[in-house]
């Protein structure tokens, strides 16, 4: 059905580097630092970086809501202008104005790292899609600490409350309290983006001069000079050469609690949007759709900001042409006014990317990271993936089952299981059974040759919500010791402690996963679906002057 509905797909290679993976008011030029909000920052932008007039304007990729596929978004732009632009990835910058998301990183070349025995460069707190885009793509001639501005806030959430979504509303509380303080972000953020385009730049002039001096001549200048030389002469290289992406963090007011909510960081690095929107399925799935582009698309234009298309991501296969059909009519049609004198003439749909359940198919990683646990065997099988329900379509079976029957009745679903068959299975700790069946139908399937994909989680609290009782429950010795001599590609098999069975089942089938630097498979499967339902051409036209 896909392949008659869809427009045919160009055939697309994703280029990226391998990675080793380690656990562990005008529109078109920056806003004025003085008209944005005196709590938040005082200070003037830098002339150094208000002057700038780029042809090409910066692509803020915004969202609806969270969750909806910016970071999608985001790879599929890298993945286009690696390709495109002259010194491929060189040329691409890219930002994550506020971070939600905190992982550690370091201040050197992180990808190489390993392959060179290590080095220096200091610890620092970024934000997971920051390290996810600098891993996939080798973005080594960017800094870290100018990708992700916004450290502190990632540190102090992450110090306070464990990390995650900045902390929440008890982050937000501790705020207006004054007990965590982000005076100058804007500037920050608005410095790094200055940093990220004078680096590639720079890279851009002495690649140039290399090229038309020879290697041995240029090593015996000093950078600085070769870049001031050719600023004089008027010849360094075009700014329309950048291609700079940032993305936002949930709507567009989002963080509006700091003075930093993503409409004002939009305008004021004089970006043009592009926003991001789930298209639904069918029923109201446009209605809602809408509604949704509708009440973003005011903030942004309250400051100022251009929005240079619309994408809409996980639509149903079967309702694509009528979800390009309607939404397209209703952005026509309502869309028409002129709002404080900014143009806001109808923005065009930049793409429709059709849902492929399997980029939201949860891996066993995303199971360690929910239940902050790690697998006790099967850890070859990290990055295997699974239907656990939210991204389920088309009456596929639910890859995921809580073990409430007999051993017998257990052991029977798992032999139906086709080879390709993939479950995972919940269980509480103090059904050894379920557990010893488990492992063995792993073993007797190893005996005859056929693979074995599910995966079970053993859960330690109680269905009552009790606590009391689950501190003194835990695996026995014995079992314990069966479960880890299936060694790294045995099956695989975790602890949630003190979670309920239930609980653990309800929060797995209504998870959404985020990218993983070291699954690389999903990431660059993502690249390759959204790049081809994207119209780069016209992205061109809408953010070039």
């Amino acid at each position: 059905m896909l392949r008659l509905l869809l427009p045919p797909r160009p055939t697309v290679v994703v280029s990226s580097a391998s990675v080793t993976c380690r656990r562990s008011a005008a529109v078109g030029r920056p806003t004025s630092m003085s008209s944005m909000s005196s709590a938040t920052t005082s200070t003037t932008i830098p002339p150094r970086v208000e002057r700038r007039r780029q042809r090409r304007r910066p692509m803020y990729v915004a969202a609806t809501r969270p969750d909806v596929g910016k970071t999608s978004v985001c790879l599929a732009l890298a993945s286009h202008y690696s390709r495109v632009m002259p010194n491929g990835i060189r040329d691409v910058g890219y930002m994550k104005a506020i971070g939600d998301r905190p992982v550690r990183s370091m201040t050197n070349d992180i990808v190489d790292d390993d392959e060179n025995g290590g080095g220096g460069g200091d610890a620092v707190v970024v934000d997971g899609d920051v390290e996810l885009m600098r891993r996939h793509f080798d973005m080594t001639h960017l800094d870290v600490r100018d990708m992700s501005p916004s450290s502190s806030i990632l540190s102090q959430s992450q110090s306070t409350t464990g990390g995650g979504r900045g902390g929440g509303d008890d982050y937000a509380a501790r705020y207006l309290d004054g007990d965590v303080n982000h005076g100058g972000l804007l500037e920050r953020i608005h410095r790094s983006y200055g940093n990220i385009i004078d680096s590639i730049r720079r890279d851009k002039t002495m690649t140039k001069e290399r090229t038309a001096m020879g290697n041995d001549d240029f090593q015996e200048m000093e950078g600085e000079d070769v870049i001031d030389d050719i600023d004089e002469d008027g010849t360094s290289p075009s700014k329309d050469d950048v291609a700079m992406i940032i993305e936002g963090t949930g709507h567009a007011g989002s963080n509006s609690i700091i003075g930093a909510e993503n409409a004002k960081i939009a305008s004021l690095l004089g970006a043009d949007v592009i926003l991001v929107a789930n298209g639904g399925g069918s029923g109201n799935g446009v209605g809602e759709a809408f509604d949704e582009l509708h009440v973003n698309r005011s903030l942004f234009a309250q400051h100022g900001v251009r929005i240079a298309g619309v994408v809409i991501n996980k639509v149903d296969p079967d309702e694509y042409e009528r979800t390009k059909k309607y939404l397209t009519m209703a952005i026509q049609r309502h869309w028409t006014s002129t709002y404080d004198g900014v143009d806001d003439t109808p923005p065009p749909i930049l793409g429709i990317v059709p849902d492929r359940p399997y980029l939201g198919s949860p891996c066993l990683a995303d199971v360690e990271t929910m239940f902050g646990t790690s697998l006790l065997s099967g850890t070859d099988h990290r990055y295997r993936h699974y239907d656990v329900g939210s991204n389920v379509r088309g009456g596929r079976n639910i890859g995921m089952s809580m073990v409430t029957t007999d051993l017998a009745a257990f052991l029977r679903t798992m032999q139906r299981q086709p080879e390709t068959g993939r479950t995972i299975f919940v269980s509480h700790v103090t059904r050894d059974d379920v557990i010893l069946g488990f492992l063995g139908e792993y073993r007797r399937r190893a005996r005859r040759g056929l693979s074995f994909g599910s995966a079970l989680v053993i859960c330690t609290g109680c269905d009552d919500g009790s606590r009391g009782l689950s501190t003194a429950l835990g695996l026995g010795t014995e079992v314990s010791e069966m479960i880890v001599d299936g060694g790294p590609s045995g099956p695989p098999v975790l602890v949630a402690s003190g979670i309920s069975p239930a609980e653990v089942a309800r929060r797995i089938r209504t998870m959404t996963p985020k990218f993983n630097p070291c699954d690389e498979r999903r990431v660059s499967r993502a690249a390759e679906h959204y790049e081809p339902y994207i119209d780069f051409d016209l992205l061109l036209r809408r953010t070039s002057s």
